[in-house]
C-alpha cells in the first residue's frame, strides 16, 4: 500500500505545481496521447526498489522516478520547452511532498537529452527521482 501512497504524493505534487498552474494537459503511465497539438506532459511513475532498512520496527525505503515528457507546439520552439521544464526542476529540486505520505524529491532532478522535434511537437523529458521511508 505504501508504494501506491509514494505515486500518489509523485502524482498529487506534479498535478499542484506544474500541470494546473501551466494549464498542461496529463496524459498518465503511457495511455493515449491526445490529438491535439496544445502543451502536455506525458507521466510515469516508477517505483525502483523497496528495502527493509531496520527489522526492530520495520522500517522500508521505497526509491523511484518520476518520468515527464513535455510536449509543446513544435512553433512555440524550445523556450517554451525549456520554460515548462524549469518549472519541474522547481518544484520537485530539495522538496518533500507530505501528503499522503513523506516523499523526498533528492538527489536533484534533471533534464535529460536534448529537444527532440517531430512534424507538430517539440520535445524534452525531465527526470525527478524520490525516496520514501516508512514503517509497517
Amino acid at each position: 500500500m505504501s508504494q501506491a501512497l509514494a505515486i500518489q504524493a509523485v502524482r498529487d505534487r506534479f498535478i499542484a505545481q506544474v500541470a494546473t498552474p501551466n494549464a498542461l494537459a496529463v496524459v498518465y503511465d503511457n495511455g493515449p496521447v491526445p490529438a491535439t497539438v496544445t502543451p502536455r506532459a506525458a507521466v510515469t511513475i516508477n517505483v525502483e526498489d523497496e528495502r527493509q532498512r531496520t527489522f526492530g520496527q520495520r522500517s522500508f525505503r521505497i526509491t523511484g522516478r518520476l518520468q515527464v515528457e513535455l510536449a509543446v507546439p513544435r512553433e512555440r520552439g524550445d523556450a517554451a520547452l525549456l520554460d515548462l521544464a524549469n518549472d519541474v526542476l522547481v518544484a520537485f529540486r530539495g522538496k518533500t511532498a507530505t501528503t499522503p505520505i513523506p516523499v523526498r524529491f533528492t538527489p536533484p532532478p534533471t533534464l535529460v537529452g536534448g529537444v527532440d522535434y517531430d512534424d507538430a511537437m517539440a520535445r524534452r523529458t525531465v527526470s525527478v527521482p524520490f525516496l520514501c521511508d516508512f514503517t509497517a
